[in-house]
């Protein structure tokens, strides 16, 4: 056993010190496909690793003498994490879950996990979980537990629509549901096909590829502002031709591993542990990494200018920036024609940010800074959608009246720009009298 440990020693030695030279000799880029590493990542792995190639080598060399000891020492440390991780879980059960973060998809650009739990985080003195279904929608309905329901309505949406910073039952689908219940019968379902920076072009190949399944019998679109320049950048890596999706990159990326309360502890060590699995990723060759604030990175041509967020619509009058309006006006008419297709009406809702109605709310918003010293234009995306709903086929609500008529305050966080539970409230009953008032949830009558 010692001669074997020795030799195992040596060789893992030999190899460490091969690692590091070739670290140090500045070619490690080439073993990355997007040619990004981080040498002092592969040292810190290549050292840690070593060392517990040693402590293995040396347990192997001691073992016929101290297996009794290093048994104890074996099953003590297990113990002790055990212990250690079901207290954390019982002290503060978000850590327990997974930490919220997307999937990189060549289908739909980014995911969540199937039947995932998540950690959104802790906002504003509460933790927010994520629960999804088999089809990554934050939802407890599966398709056939949906299609049981007279009246099924799907919403689509971004982050707004998701219930960002808000529990899944705060959502504004969750309260449509109990609101149309309240109206009328138990005889009606809404689900959240929401997701986090989703855009128009996103949700039509989610519409495409799995909401069709749940047999709507009618589908909504909330649209922000943000998702005018979201269309813009996704559809620059948009190309339906491709073998795998239209989207860049492989199928789907591999989750970071979760291990529990304890591995979430020691996350900061995270890059050196998963450095192996990490270089083994990128060796692929269509490794896209997954930047979840990407949008925050880009660049828009706008009447001779650069501009490098997707608040550009604010700081440019509607001539400047009616191609792009005009784009995800053509995006959103697809999905209304496959809606139509399928014998499904379709209701567009134009929603507002806060700044559009009131000076009051949000006073501590973080992303303030990114919209410009000045919101001369905030409201073309107003006029433009009022415009096109003169001839549009499908019907377009606008919401910033109702925003402006209401005195219930405050509808948005303190420091996000996002709903907060009452604004969700809010946007669900506007959401419910419209469908109510259309007729568009059928088979109900007014209680």
């Amino acid at each position: 056993m010692k001669r074997l440990s020795k030799v195992l020693f040596c060789i893992g030695t030999g190899f460490t010190l091969a690692a590091i030279a070739y670290v140090l000799s500045g070619e490690l880029d080439r073993l990355s496909n997007d040619g990004e590493a981080n040498s002092e990542v592969a040292l810190l792995a290549i050292t840690f690793y070593w060392i517990l190639g040693s402590f293995v080598c040396w347990a192997l060399a001691v073992w016929p003498e101290k297996w009794k000891q290093l048994a104890l020492l074996a099953f003590s440390t297990g113990l002790c994490t055990v212990l250690l991780e079901a207290g954390l879980a019982w002290l503060n059960p978000s850590l327990a879950l997974r930490e919220f973060e997307f999937l990189r998809s060549s289908r739909q650009h980014h995911v969540l996990l199937p039947e995932a739990a998540y950690d959104l985080g802790r906002f504003e003195g509460k933790h927010i979980s994520v629960q999804t279904n088999s089809d990554r929608l934050r939802t407890e309905y599966s398709k056939r537990s949906f299609r049981k329901y007279e009246n099924r309505v799907v919403c689509l949406g971004d982050s707004f629509t998701f219930g960002a910073w808000v529990d899944g039952e705060e959502s504004y689908p969750a309260q449509l549901e109990n609101k149309l219940r309240q109206l009328s019968h138990e005889n009606v379902a809404v689900l959240n096909a929401g997701m986090l920076s989703y855009s128009p072009v996103l949700h039509r190949e989610l519409l495409f590829n799995t909401l069709m399944q749940y047999e709507p019998t009618v589908v909504t679109l909330m649209l922000d502002c943000t998702d005018i320049g979201d269309d813009y950048h996704y559809l620059k890596d948009y190309d339906r031709f491709r073998e795998n999706g239209p989207f860049a990159g492989e199928i789907l990326s591999r989750p970071t591993p979760h291990f529990g309360a304890l591995w979430r502890l020691a996350k900061p060590v995270h890059p050196i542990l998963l450095a192996p699995i990490e270089l083994l990723q990128r060796l692929n060759g269509n490794h896209v990494p997954h930047d979840p604030l990407d949008y925050y990175h880009f660049e828009i041509p706008v009447d001779g200018a650069i501009e490098t967020d997707r608040f550009f619509i604010y700081r440019h009058p509607l001539t400047k920036t009616r191609p792009f309006f005009d784009k995800t006006y053509s995006v959103i008419s697809e999905i209304a024609e496959m809606c139509k297709v399928n014998g499904v009406p379709f209701v567009l809702f134009i929603a507002p940010r806060y700044h559009h109605w009131s000076a009051m709310e949000s006073p501590e918003n973080w992303e303030r800074s990114v919209y410009g010293e000045t919101l001369e234009h905030q409201n073309a995306i107003f006029d433009f959608f009022d415009e096109m709903a003169k001839e549009s086929e499908f019907e377009i609500i606008n919401l910033l009246p109702a925003f402006q008529k209401t005195e219930e305050f405050p509808l948005v966080f303190r420091t996000d720009p996002h709903w907060n539970s009452a604004g969700n409230r809010f946007v669900a009953g506007q959401v419910a009298s419209v469908l109510l008032k259309r007729e568009l949830v059928n088979g109900i009558e007014a209680k």
